[in-house]
């Protein structure tokens, strides 16, 4: 199924889309864990996108489309595929596209990339420069529904503090047909773009990426993705910093106040990235599905 029908379905109940987001597991049983998870969800999600190794993934080590595979199959839930152009030319991504076809999954993510940590920029095809331009290829084929990223502080390269509308309808015009937002601590800061986005013509719906912070670490990391900390998260993670506990419920806690003020405002739909930990997706399924 493609993901518009789902939001286009749900918009005629006046819901909102409820997302998961995993990614490959290095091992075995990493994987197998996953499954494990999915199976055991007492609710299940709108569906589940399943992001994209570094340095990509082609052919029979494409974890990836094994793994949105087998979720679509076995478990009945939609799945999403993420695809990066910074790693490929044009020749791999029709190549991927043909084997994701081939597999029955219908929706893509489509993104740019960031350079992968220990390669070299000359390493890289240099084919895509910007994720319009991909999606602009997969666009081409006319079976998939096509996702992009949105950013509520800007990309991280940008000089910007909100993304600048032109980018977003760049990849409007070039095909993406839904938006799934960058992950963000200060629900104004998304509902400021979703609002200048809604009011520029643009008629795709855009989800909101939230993410629970449970560990000091995590949160400092966040910054690499050009996500500000909101003072009151700040002084929870300081308040307790000693306490991995108490950290990780008073991290799920703030997370859930997000989505709750987020749903409560009619967002199109809440993305929820899950960082592959079974009590999050288990605890925001339980919630709000």
């Amino acid at each position: 199924m493609k993901l518009t029908d789902i939001y286009k379905a749900k918009n005629t109940q006046h819901k909102s889309v409820i997302s998961l987001e995993l990614f490959p597991p290095k091992t075995d049983v990493g994987i197998e864990t996953i499954y494990q998870t999915v199976a055991n969800l007492t609710n299940k999600p709108d569906f589940i996108s399943v992001t994209y190794g570094a340095m990509g993934c082609h052919g029979r080590e494409n974890k990836t489309l094994e793994i949105a595979e087998k979720i679509k199959k076995d478990y009945d839930i939609e799945t999403m595929h993420h695809l990066t152009s910074i790693n490929n030319n044009p020749q791999q991504i029709t190549e991927i596209l043909a084997q994701i076809k081939a597999k029955n999954v219908q929706n893509i993510l489509a993104l740019r990339g960031d350079v992968p940590a220990g390669v070299h920029q000359a390493e890289l095809p240099h084919v895509y420069q910007y994720a319009h331009e991909l999606i602009a290829d997969i666009q081409k084929t006319g079976d998939f529904d096509i996702a992009a990223a949105i950013y509520p502080e800007g990309h991280v390269d940008s000089p910007l503090e909100v993304e600048n509308i032109e980018h977003v309808k760049r990849k409007y015009d070039a095909g993406a047909n839904f938006f799934i937002s960058q992950l963000f601590f200060d629900n104004d800061k998304f509902l400021r773009l979703n609002d200048y986005v809604k009011n520029s013509g643009i008629e795709a719906p855009i989800a909101a990426g939230i993410m629970p912070v449970l560990q000091k670490s995590q949160a400092e990391r966040m910054l690499f993705f050009g996500a500000s900390l909101p003072t009151r998260l700040i002084k929870i993670i300081n308040k307790y910093k000693e306490s991995p506990e108490d950290l990780q419920k008073a991290g799920m806690a703030y997370a859930c106040k997000q989505i709750d003020d987020l749903l409560a405002r009619g967002v199109d739909g809440v993305h929820i990235y899950t960082m592959n930990k079974p009590f999050i997706a288990n605890t925001m399924m339980d919630r709000y599905l």
